[in-house]
């Protein structure tokens, strides 16, 4: 399979990639297109919004936004995010934290996370699209947040021994995934909106190095539940941080 496709068809719900066998060394080459998956979904993300806005009220069109959000990842990040929060609150050893976020159930902490991080989200992205440059950042917003699980595969080892696609992610990302990976994430960033871009960067590639770092003692390593959670929190920091400087 296509490393690109195979990158669209971990990130999104697209039903592209085909079915074909997955091997280790495709899913290593896909982390050099996560940044370009997150381009695209950003795009669909902004066309959506587009869609929304011109037949309803605002409030209601970013609510759709981020229900559309939401269902294009699969809410897989969401899910990651979920597990850690449990994990860690429920955890007392690497290897008691690591068995919770395997569990499939929902704790107390994953739902509280869920509820605040969305509700975060919600309003944040409320205030930015009421301004007319709020759009750019919609778009290029998944492009960062995608770009750290490659950070995070390349600087840090994987927890769990036997771990399957992820440990191949993280065991097959070297100089040339990250390059690119980079590159494509960066590129777009600077050219739309320098040195703005710029601040943005250091505070997503600052936050995704101390998560890797964090999740390293506290469970050996990173997982994708790491990877989705270090996504979405990225996320937030970053519609935090564009909030900050769009009303400073």
């Amino acid at each position: 399979m296509n490393a690109f496709w195979l990158a669209l068809r971990f990130l999104t719900i697209l039903p592209l990639g085909g079915t074909s066998v997955i091997q280790p060394e495709t899913v290593a080459a896909a982390g050099k297109y996560y940044s370009l998956v997150g381009l695209i979904f950003g795009g669909l993300v902004w066309l959506f919004f587009q869609g929304a806005a011109s037949l309803f009220p605002p409030a209601v069109a970013v609510g759709l936004l981020l229900l559309f959000w939401v269902v294009l990842s699969g809410a897989l990040h969401l899910d990651g995010l979920a597990d850690c929060l449990d994990g860690l609150y429920g955890g007392k050893t690497p290897e008691g934290r690591l068995t919770i976020m395997k569990d499939v159930h929902l704790g107390t902490m994953g739902i509280v996370g869920l509820i605040l991080l969305l509700g975060i989200k919600y309003l944040s992205l409320k205030e930015i699209l009421s301004l007319s440059s709020g759009g750019i950042w919609i778009i290029l917003m998944p492009v960062l947040s995608r770009w750290t699980a490659i950070v995070l595969a390349f600087f840090f080892p994987y927890a769990r021994p036997g771990g399957g696609l992820g440990q191949a992610l993280v065991q097959g990302t070297g100089k040339k995934e990250i390059f690119w990976a980079t590159l494509l994430a960066w590129g777009p960033v600077l050219v739309l909106t320098g040195y703005v871009g710029l601040g943005l960067i250091v505070l997503i590639g600052l936050w995704s190095l101390a998560c890797g770092r964090y999740f390293q003692k506290k469970i050996g390593g990173i997982t994708g539940d790491v990877c989705g959670a270090v996504i979405e929190s990225s996320e937030l920091w970053g519609l935090l941080y564009v909030l900050g400087v769009m009303f400073l």
